[in-house]
């Protein structure tokens, strides 16, 4: 018993263990629920007079939360007879049964009543993590296999599934706590509704993000996927001003996006639109160092007889590395070092769309060419055939 806090669960412990876990007959079956049920109500208005006499917030807090642990273990107590195929606690399961709903009567009415005071970090009762680990069993296939049809990111998926997993697989020693159950709740409910919706959304990936941000969901886990999602981003811009603004924008949405109050996943980490603000800003400013770097820095080439000039082509980022490409596979260019070759083309080369190219754009188009880049380019080179036979 907690110093200093009055005990208001005396009685009913002594209902509980005065019994010798046999019911005989209906009769007393029905005479230990009218028990149970007095008592009950009797805690109940103890708990509303009392809350009237404490001066001192904190005790209040300490009585409150202390007659919650209180509940919680005499529930798990009774959920272990009451869930037991042991032929041997057949008996008790019968008696625990009859005290378990008045148990979790009395949890419910603190939690309801006591909001303030109630501790979401305590271990919630095994009965209710049990109704939980259920429903997280249930809605994770119903829904992998509805996103899966609108084209989802399945790691963004795997993310967000990743806490209601986390409950089915959690086991009765790992202290599973009431926020923690709220927020599997939370995230299931939010992916429901949009798994619901069949139109209206232009872009399922940025609705998942969005959910990400709207419940706060500051893990680690999330950070590095939005870290590699920035990396791709940028990997597919040409210039640096591109990366910029693509950067800009999506700063723009994360700081535009709605958090439902009073909810994260990681108590102890910091909110996830700081986090991601924090890793955006800095690789803004990065960007921004490079493109004064890029514009300042004079040609100092000893080879070069005209300092600045740049050979201009009509051709895009994309079809030029694609060019590139062709060219060092046929042996028309017969350097055999690409990173050398890249970074010669950077420097002296610029487009129509583009004043800087970016080595890492320039490098990833080499590799990765799309179907209209090819057509493109085949287009460019049967023009210059057809020149050449005009001639």
């Amino acid at each position: 018993m907690h110093p200093g806090v009055r005990y208001e669960l005396q009685e009913l412990e002594k209902l509980i263990s005065s019994g010798d876990q046999t019911i005989r007959d209906e009769k007393q079956s029905n005479a230990l629920k009218d028990a149970v049920r007095q008592e009950v109500e009797r805690i109940k208005q103890t708990f509303i007079h009392e809350v009237f006499t404490f001066e001192d917030e904190r005790h209040l807090e300490r009585y409150i939360q202390y007659h919650q642990q209180a509940l919680i273990r005499l529930m798990d107590k009774a959920a272990l007879f009451i869930n037991s195929d042991n032929p041997e606690d057949q008996k008790r399961k019968q008696f625990y049964a009859l005290f378990y709903p008045g148990l979790e009567e009395l949890l419910l009415f603190i939690e309801r009543h006591f909001t303030k005071y109630f501790d979401q970090d305590a271990k919630a009762p095994e009965g209710y993590i049990d109704i939980a680990r259920k429903d997280a069993r249930a809605n994770i296939k119903k829904l992998q296999k509805a996103l899966a049809q609108k084209a989802t990111d399945q790691r963004l998926v795997d993310l967000l599934l990743h806490i209601l997993k986390k409950i089915v697989e959690s086991k009765p020693d790992q202290g599973i706590t009431y926020r923690k159950v709220m927020y599997a709740k939370e995230v299931q409910k939010e992916l429901s509704r949009l798994a619901e919706r069949e139109s209206g959304v232009q872009d399922w990936d940025d609705e998942l993000r969005q959910i990400m941000y709207y419940l706060n969901y500051n893990s680690v886990k999330v950070l590095t996927y939005h870290a590699h999602y920035i990396s791709s981003l940028l990997d597919q811009s040409e210039t640096r001003a591109e990366k910029i603004e693509k950067l800009s924008f999506v700063l723009k949405k994360i700081n535009q996006s709605q958090v439902k109050p009073g909810i994260r996943y990681n108590q102890n980490g910091s909110a996830l639109k700081d986090q991601l603000n924090i890793y955006i800003t800095e690789e803004i400013d990065y960007q921004e160092r490079l493109q004064q770097l890029s514009n300042s820095a004079p040609d100092r080439s000893p080879d070069s007889f005209l300092p600045g000039f740049k050979l201009k082509f009509e051709a895009s980022v994309s079809q030029l590395a694609y060019l590139l490409r062709i060219f060092m596979e046929t042996k028309i260019i017969l350097n055999n070092n690409l990173s050398q070759v890249l970074h010669f083309l950077v420097r002296f080369v610029i487009t129509k769309r583009s004043e800087t190219i970016s080595y890492g754009s320039f490098r990833s188009k080499f590799y990765s060419v799309e179907t209209g880049t090819k057509e493109s380019v085949r287009s460019m080179l049967v023009t210059m055939i057809n020149y050449i036979d005009r001639g």
